[in-house]
């Protein structure tokens, strides 16, 4: 099970790594294809909550943020999101995250964002606690390890 664990984190840095070397992030099939994975649901009127509810954010973004956060709590996914937490954070080259706790998901018109809770182990600004946020327009976001995470997080949720 352990060794499992470590190859799915392994996969998702991968995975993270391999999106940094696509060339254009404006490139409008990479777009279209991310847009397609996440299936977020733009038709739900705006809203701001802190629970994980199908009724309000929409069945298909509510299993995304269930999914990411159970495996988030079995550390499969740590290793990804680290790499993103770092990008957020100035003068932070790496950091590792020992837990992730989803903190809320608001949508405003064609724009939505996730807010997550982190707990760091060591760094270098000496930061023990943060929060990772992922904004999507339009279905996709800015960053491509952002996209490639959550890509990679919708293999697994049954449709």
């Amino acid at each position: 099970m352990r060794t499992i664990k470590i190859l799915f984190t392994a996969l998702l840095i991968l995975v993270s790594l391999v999106g940094y070397a696509q060339a254009n992030n404006d490139n409008e099939e990479y777009k279209t294809r991310v847009r397609n994975t996440l299936q977020l649901d733009y038709a739900m009127p705006d809203y701001s909550t802190s629970r994980i509810n199908s009724k309000v954010m929409g069945e298909r973004l509510a299993k995304i943020l269930e999914k990411t956060s159970k495996m988030s709590q079995s550390q499969t996914s740590l290793g990804s999101l680290s790499v993103i937490q770092s990008k957020q954070l100035e003068g932070v080259d790496y950091c590792t995250i020992k837990n992730v706790k989803f903190a809320k998901a608001t949508k405003q018109g064609n724009v939505i964002t996730l807010y997550f809770n982190t707990n760091l182990a060591e760094n270098v600004k000496k930061i023990k606690k943060s929060q990772i946020v992922f904004q999507f327009v339009d279905g996709v976001s800015e960053d491509i390890a952002t996209n490639d995470f959550f890509t990679a997080i919708c293999r697994y949720i049954k449709k």
